[in-house]
Parts: structure tokens; sequence; C-alpha cells
């Protein structure tokens, strides 16, 4: 089980994860709501956002959807939550011995997992910004074990919470939208519950994102 953390590769890239919408002008300048600031809600400073995601290769296959809301909260402070599902495929991915050939025989791996989380972002200097969210993440997949009668199958569900740190650039493209590019890195991929040991006491973490960056891109709209 050891190879799972090596799945978040598959595609990540490709599919696009939204962080967070305001309204500014074409030059990436104060938004131009600034001056006309309401008390209470604001529906100006609403933040919706989403990503759609495929990437295909090496016998793998992933998909994605990731939609988020939010609200401005200052001019440089925006929060909100986010959802998400991840579906991963790859084909003859798992070696699983055969004991009565002593060889491995290779069966595919297939994984689904849910997220939910909340998230916070900072502008700190023009278009540059930090970004923190926490995901709850769900997956559940089919695992194989073998002995002397066969091979069997059992669906594993677990739980994996994450929190990802790092910060993003965005690119204004019209008055009330944007390029968005982040990378992030969870900090939670080592801790205790987050790990396992495999069959040769390597000690391995079950973060979708361990052992790497995790990059993001995506189109904003905001209202």
């Amino acid at each position: 089980m050891k190879k799972i953390i090596l799945l978040a590769l598959v595609g990540i890239a490709s599919w696009s994860s939204a962080v967070a919408q305001e309204t500014y002008n074409s030059s990436g300048g104060a938004a131009k709501y600034r001056n006309q600031e309401k008390k209470g809600f604001d529906v100006n400073k609403l933040i919706f956002g989403g990503g759609l995601g495929f990437g295909m290769g090496n016998g793998s296959i992933s998909f994605g959807i990731s939609p988020v809301v939010g609200y401005r909260i200052t001019d440089n402070f925006s929060a909100g939550v986010s959802l998400g599902y991840q579906y991963f495929r790859v084909k003859d991915y798992i070696p699983v011995l055969n004991h009565r050939t002593a060889q491995y025989d290779m069966y595919n791996f297939n994984s689904s997992m849910f997220s939910a989380g909340v998230w916070g972002r900072y502008l700190i200097w023009e278009n540059l910004f930090a970004h923190a969210e926490f995901e709850n993440n769900y997956s559940t997949y089919k695992d194989y074990f073998s002995d002397q009668n066969g091979v069997y199958t059992e669906r594993i569900n677990q739980y994996v919470p994450c929190l990802l740190l790092g910060g993003g650039f965005r690119q204004p493209i019209s008055d009330n939208a944007s390029f968005v590019i982040m990378a992030l890195y969870d900090v939670l991929q080592n801790i205790p519950g987050n790990t396992r040991v495999d069959q040769q006491g390597n000690k391995y973490s079950i973060s979708p994102y361990a052992r790497r960056l995790d990059f993001r891109v995506g189109l904003n709209i905001g209202f």
C-alpha cells in the first residue's frame, strides 16, 4: 500500500482547484467596490469558483471537480469553504504474491476521494497572496491480500486530515475574472494518524499530497 501515495501525482496538475476570486480592475489594483463599502453583508464581496480536471497516461486516468465559495472579509483577506471529488485509476499497479507460482500478479488500482474544507487567503502585495486550507479527505479503495488459498479483496475506507500552506499569484484578465496559480504543501502528512508501515517495515504517508508540492491553477470569476 505504500505506492498509494504516488497516485496523487497522476493528473493532479491537470485538475483545477479554484482559490478565491475578488472583484478588481484589469490592472490588478483595488477592488472597484472598495470605495462603496456597505455595512453588514455585501453581495459584491461574495466569492465563487470551481475547477474541472482530467489526466491520463501510462495506464492511468484521473479526473476531479472542486467547487469553492467564500467572502471577501477585508480588501486583503478572504475566506470560505471548499468541496472536491477525485477519481484515480491505474492499470496493473498493485503487485500481489501468488503463492502457487511464487510470482507477483498485477491488479488495477481504483480510488475515489471526497474532500471538504475551509480556506483563507491574504493578499500580501499586489497580486501575490498567501493561502491556507484545511481539508478532511475521505477515500475509498480496494486492497488485495493473498495466501495459499488464493487472492482476497477488502474495501478500505479512511479519513485523512490535511493542512495545506503556501501561496500563489493572480493574473487579472477582466474586471471580475483572473487566472490563479498556487503551490501548497501538506504540513500534516507525517503526523502519526497519517502514516502507515508496510510489510517491509517502511513508513509511508497516506496523505494524497505526500512528499510533493500540490500545484493548482484555475480561472476565477467574482460578482
